[in-house]
């Protein structure tokens, strides 16, 4: 995929998010503005300057998060989306922050001690000299002092656990870039889920203004549905960037990966994306009502939250100027029937017995899907 003919006619295709979309939209022109004048404070996307301001990351923190607080615990989940996408733009994908890929898995593991924002022993200047130089490392800092201000312990444990995670998964698709691997779609799909969303829905309770209990954070089908959310909201974001990627980079995203495994075309093998999210989505529906039926209240907040991120996040890719209106990188049209199904009811039993498996990535016959 390096031609700007090929990407130029993709199409995203619709995808099933029954689920509403609610958000402050001054809310989020006031995160807008000044998620952008931090990231510039902090000397985050130097090579995007021109275009940060449409990128929106306050609008994405407004989507996702319906019910924060107020303005400063939306401006705690606008800080972390951002900082974020500067990991990402700054130690893996964008050639033009001048990425050496070579050294990502070492940039990523030495920012996570920014993390640690409380006394340390020993409390060492040169680690703190590093945090001090680096802008994500600075990013991550003041994201991290802004949750134990707001948040609990917990939350603070939390968001680490999981921003390192995110950060293994980067630095294992950096390993495939270096190695020239491309993954099988199993492989890629076991990683995805972790590249990025769950260090994310992590702050849904604490915007909001609550802690989620660990028996419930923790639970095997809480879990379960966090999980999926997470891969569909990163299913969503190969979908829409794969026009916005280079070639190198957009080798993994799960069209592309299902293309090297299938021989099919891309726009094939996006709408083949499609669907796999479709199924995860049903079986989503089916699942959560069991999981709801015995929530606490501060569970059913955050069930709702996992919807609202979700809606919010497929929201904010059709309206990015990250994904689309980029200088040089063209933008992907939506399906026919726009970029989601505006339906609120689904039938959550349509669920095909053939087709790409949503667990391995691999196509199954009917005896196989049986089984």
């Amino acid at each position: 995929m390096n031609s700007d003919t090929f990407t130029r006619e993709l199409s995203v295709p619709s995808v099933l998010c029954p689920f509403p979309v609610t958000y402050d939209e001054r809310a989020a022109g006031r995160a807008d503005a000044e998620i952008t004048a931090w990231a510039l404070s902090l000397d985050l996307f130097p090579g995007q300057r021109s275009e940060l301001d449409g990128y929106r990351f306050g609008t994405f923190a407004a989507l996702t998060h319906p019910d924060a607080v107020d303005h400063d615990h939306l401006m705690l989940a606008a800080r972390n989306i951002t900082a974020l996408f500067a990991a990402d733009d700054h130690y893996c994908d964008e050639g033009v922050e001048g990425v050496r890929l070579a050294m990502s898995a070492s940039r990523l593991a030495a920012s996570l001690t920014a993390l640690e924002n409380g006394p340390r022993l020993p409390d060492c200047p040169s680690v703190e000299g590093f945090v001090s130089n680096d802008p994500v490392a600075r990013a991550l800092r003041e994201t991290a002092e802004h949750i134990t201000r707001l948040g609990t312990a917990a939350h603070v444990g939390r968001l680490r656990h999981e921003t390192i995670a995110t950060f293994l998964a980067m630095a294992a698709e950096n390993a495939w870039r270096i190695a020239e691997h491309v993954p099988d779609p199993a492989e890629y799909l076991a990683h995805r889920k972790y590249n990025g969303a769950m260090a994310c829905l992590v702050l849904i309770d604490v915007v909001g203004g609550y802690e989620l209990p660990v028996r419930d954070w923790e639970e095997p089908g809480v879990r379960s549905l966090s999980l999926a959310a997470s891969l569909m909201i990163m299913l969503v974001n190969d979908l829409y960037s794969v026009a916005k990627e280079s070639a190198d980079i957009g080798s993994h995203s799960l069209p592309t990966v299902l293309s090297a495994r299938h021989g099919w075309t891309l726009e094939r093998s996006m709408r083949a994306t499609g669907e796999l999210h479709d199924r995860l989505m049903r079986a989503y529906l089916r699942t959560e009502p069991e999981i709801a039926r015995r929530a606490s209240p501060e569970l059913a907040r955050y069930l709702a939250g996992l919807r609202h991120w979700m809606r919010g996040n497929l929201e904010w890719h059709t309206l990015t100027g990250r994904h689309n209106h980029r200088a040089g990188r063209p933008t992907p049209k939506t399906g026919p029937h726009g970029p989601v199904h505006d339906r609120i009811e689904v039938d959550v039993h349509d669920v095909a017995a053939v087709g790409v498996c949503p667990h391995c990535g691999d196509l199954h016959t009917r005896a196989t899907a049986a089984a």
